[in-house]
């Protein structure tokens, strides 16, 4: 762009002198002859300047004169517009030049070119700065919100780490006052225990550490009591429920009780039995020898017995029947299906009702959708679980075995887990037993909803540091609804569970009726203790979980012949042991056998019940019991719960 500029003509300057034409002599001397004659004026009544009268009379007016008054002066020159013209007509190298030459304006274009090229780096400059600003502020903003969200989910941690080096031995310690035992609450729970617990009951009670046996409890029953037919004897397993009991000795004999009954009844069967699983209708048994007996559980005409010939060729007809399996290792049963696992690591469904409630719980083959008849009694192979797609050595697709360390089953579905360390689930998910957040009702093809990846993101915020490879799954169990897992990283035992939690049968301190997402027993982690033989402090790991239809108990590995016991869920009926009927979502400690010495005061039974923390429930563990070494082990059934002996 060319300007042309024009010069203006000089125009000669004119001098203005100032003339007076009137003047007055009458002129004041001095300030104080001024003041003897001005004058005063009023303007008014209360009014003493034209000032206050204004106010009164146009308040707007003089509301504006301050505000003007107030404004900061601004120079009118700066507030104007830059003039690029006026710089580049006072640049240096363009003074030298004639206006309106062809070198007059070639440099005015140059010069043009020149400050463009300027405005836009300094703009591309200043652009930068402020992405550049805007990034750090972001960068400020994530690091400020990542750190909150550590600190808040890791406070305790933390305020243990600031701390751990203070020396708390100078500091005294408040005086506290003895925790009162209320008289009240004591007399109520003497009342009711002594309506449960008669003069019968306390003669049958016996030394835990000298006589084996058997403790019932729930079915309105508050506290464990011996069922004396049992005394003496050592089990492989008992399946306990509301007012029953199946039982299996050491040398393999299967006793039934039933509530009310003085002495137990022998059930004949042709081998050696090692476990027992129940369903609505049939007793499972599975032998020694890895066969899969089993019973009606009441007077059907539609159970066929077993036919076997005796020595004679005579057909004799026996009370039990087999399925068909050969080489099984552990059997989980739910409301009518039972699931087996072989001893090669194969995993079967069976179907144990004429008229099942098909929830996906027996595979993808009879899915519920399908709507198809299922065999009653029969083993069903699952191809798809069983067997992964890889290649073989020559790049041929093969099938390849999939090999399984442990099963459980709920009411209508079931979980497994494999040697690689996935928990596989197939089944009803309407509660989330599943851990499936895609399906809410049934899921009939198995599939692996938590692999070693899944479980470090279980557990991120109580192994933050943890290598997916080194985590395991120890053992799995399953209520009615409920599905439980403790997980193993080096040398901690981590307890999750995942499915129905309304009663607080998760154990992680609150109550939830759906839940997918693994729940975790924060109270059982990082417990330790002292062991005397090594002179070391060591941590406290799981031995073992029992789950229930609502509830469970987890024993604790501690060091020595002695096990700490815990108990979470439901508790209407006393299965928990604890001497009360309010459930609990914190795994809560409970208290100790009956002993001898507790027949002559119901009162000090009452207040063992309370004290949880000296007289609590440790389970026997290689204890020795007339030469035999022996385990304690606490299981949880149908709104009842049994303690038995078993072999170390």
């Amino acid at each position: 762009m060319i300007l042309r500029v024009r010069r203006i003509p000089k125009v000669p300057c004119r001098i203005t002198i100032p003339i007076r034409y009137k003047s007055s002599k009458d002129k004041y001397s001095s300030i104080e002859e001024f003041n003897k004659n001005k004058k005063t004026y009023n303007y008014g009544y209360n009014f003493d300047s034209l000032d206050k009268l204004d106010a009164k009379i146009n308040p707007d007016h003089v509301s504006e004169k301050k505000r003007t008054e107030q404004r900061p002066y601004v120079d009118p020159e700066s507030e104007k517009p830059m003039d690029i013209n006026l710089l580049i007509e006072n640049d240096p190298r363009l003074l030298k030049l004639k206006p309106g030459t062809a070198e007059y304006r070639d440099e005015m274009r140059k010069l043009h070119a020149e400050y463009h090229q300027k405005q836009q780096k300094q703009q591309k400059s200043h652009e930068f700065r402020q992405r550049m600003q805007g990034v750090i502020i972001g960068f400020l903003a994530f690091v400020g919100i990542i750190s909150a969200h550590q600190i808040l989910m890791n406070y305790d941690s933390i305020k243990n780490r600031l701390l751990m080096n203070y020396n708390y031995g100078d500091v005294k310690e408040p005086e506290t006052k003895k925790k009162e035992v209320s008289t009240k609450s004591l007399n109520y729970m003497l009342e009711k225990l002594t309506k449960e617990l008669s003069d019968e009951h306390l003669n049958q009670i016996q030394d835990s550490k000298e006589v084996t046996g058997v403790y019932v409890f729930g079915d309105d029953t508050k506290i464990p009591l011996r069922v004396p037919f049992f005394n003496n004897m050592i089990f492989k397993d008992v399946f306990v429920e509301k007012g029953h009991l199946v039982a299996i000795t050491d040398k393999g004999k299967v006793y039934e009780w039933k509530k009310g009954w003085r002495d137990a009844r022998l059930i004949n069967l042709p081998a050696s039995v090692d476990k027992v699983a129940p369903t609505d209708n049939y007793f499972y048994f599975l032998t020694n020898k890895g066969e899969v007996v089993y019973i009606p559980r009441n007077k059907s005409d539609k159970f066929v017995p077993l036919q076997r010939r005796n020595w004679f060729g005579l057909l004799k007809t026996q009370n039990h029947n087999e399925l068909d399996v050969k080489n099984i290792k552990a059997i989980a049963s739910g409301a009518n299906h039972l699931l087996l696992l072989d001893k090669s690591g194969q995993v079967f469904v069976v179907n144990s009702s004429e008229t099942p409630a098909n929830r996906g719980q027996f595979g993808p083959i009879y899915s519920p959708f399908d709507k198809k008849d299922i065999p009653v009694n029969t083993p069903i192979d699952l191809t798809l679980l069983n067997n992964r797609i890889g290649r073989d050595g020559s790049g041929e697709k093969t099938l390849i075995p999939r090999t399984f360390s442990s099963i459980a089953a709920g009411k209508y579905f079931n979980l497994v887990a494999d040697d690689e360390g996935n928990i596989w689930t197939w089944g009803e998910n309407a509660a989330g037993q599943c851990g499936d957040l895609n399906t809410t009702q049934v899921k009939p093809i198995p599939r692996a909803v938590f692999a070693k990846s899944d479980l470090k993101r279980v557990l991120r915020n109580v192994l933050p540091l943890a290598k997916a490879d080194l985590i395991q799954v120890k053992t799995i169990a399953a209520g009615d609804e409920t599905s439980y897992a403790v997980i193993n990283y080096l040398d901690k035992d981590i307890l999750i569970a995942f499915g129905n939690g309304l009663n607080g049968q998760l154990g992680g301190s609150r109550y939830m009726q759906v839940c997918c997402w693994p729940e975790i027993a924060k109270s059982l982690i990082n417990m330790t203790e002292f062991d005397e033989s090594s002179n070391s402090i060591k941590p406290i790991g799981i031995k073992d979980i029992s789950a229930g239809s609502k509830h469970l108990f987890i024993t604790l590995d501690n060091v020595g012949q002695q096990k700490d016991v815990y108990a979470v869920g439901e508790n209407i009926l006393g299965q928990l042991g604890n001497g009360k009927r309010s459930k609990t979502c914190k795994p809560v400690k409970l208290p100790r056998l009956l002993e001898p010495e507790d027949k002559t005061d119901k009162l000090t039974i009452v207040q063992n019940l309370s004290d949880v923390n000296t007289k609590r429930l440790l389970l026997l563990d290689g204890w020795q019991i007339s030469k035999n070494p022996v385990d304690q082990v606490i299981k949880a059934g149908d709104d009842a719960s049994v303690i038995f002996y078993k072999k170390h």
